[in-house]
């Protein structure tokens, strides 16, 4: 299975609004009122930021499908679908990358630490016994605590403003800590290394849901990059089994 189809983790924020009323029996002169009124404390400025990294970890904590779309380099495109129960530990995606000179496909399911594989040309299953891969294994490793890489995006955000009453627009660092690859979300396909700070779209719904998310990347050759992925489904159960059938992976597989 290629790189290319590699693979959110739970958190919850909240807000915390503090009021406060006037309990005099008397009512306050015009000047007094107009004392109180000057020397009041000016309004809080809100936290946009903090406000959508929370939309997105509540979103992200939660059972929810999603799909992404998006260009790669060398002319390449990204395409697939996923779904992803964090609390249950379960997770399925299945990807495809087309275009350039190395397109490859496939679909992966992991329940706790058992991950299965198989690309698309092939109808068995694969199992790996996660418990048993390096940590550093950039191809069979799966990271429970960030599987698609929303957590590492909420984390670069870097400037946020509203756009609306349903969206955000800002700048992120796209450039993976320690080389690390988290984009597109869904499916993290490249490492950015020196990419200056770029722009992304994030929509909720009335619930606070996040919808999607959209970026652009300028690479210094070739044309602009554009990823989106979008989520539904938010809290609804999901159905992810185990294959019924899957042959066991080779020993060489876990290198010491």
């Amino acid at each position: 299975m290629n790189h290319h189809t590699a693979l959110f983790t739970p958190a919850l924020a909240g807000l915390l609004l503090l009021t406060a009323g006037c309990t005099a029996s008397e009512e306050p002169t015009k000047a007094r009122a107009a004392a109180q009124a000057s020397t009041a404390a000016p309004a809080p400025t809100p936290d946009v930021r903090a406000e959508l990294v929370a939309a997105l970890q509540r979103s992200q904590g939660v059972a929810h499908r999603y799909a992404v779309r998006g260009d790669l380099p060398e002319g390449q495109k990204v395409k697939g679908t996923g779904a992803l129960d964090p609390k249950a530990r379960r997770f399925q995606s299945t990807i495809a990358v087309t275009g350039g000179k190395d397109p490859s496909a496939g679909s992966r399911i992991v329940i706790g630490a058992d991950s299965y594989s198989r690309p698309s040309d092939d109808k068995g299953w694969v199992h790996v016994d996660l418990k048993r891969v390096r940590r550093d294994d950039p191809f069979l490793r799966f990271d429970w605590l960030d599987p698609t890489g929303l957590k590492a995006f909420a984390a670069s955000v870097t400037s946020v403003q509203p756009a609306g009453p349903h969206t955000y627009t800002g700048r992120f660092d796209p450039n993976g800590k320690d080389a690390k690859s988290f984009l597109p979300v869904g499916a993290p396909s490249i490492v950015s290394l020196g990419m200056p700070l770029s722009p992304f779209t994030i929509t909720t719904d009335d619930q606070g849901w996040v919808t999607s998310i959209t970026v652009e990347l300028t690479p210094s050759e070739g044309p602009k990059l554009t990823m989106t992925t979008t989520m539904s489904g938010h809290g609804k159960p999901l159905r992810i089994k185990a294959p019924a059938r899957a042959g066991e992976a080779a020993d060489f597989y876990y290198g010491k």
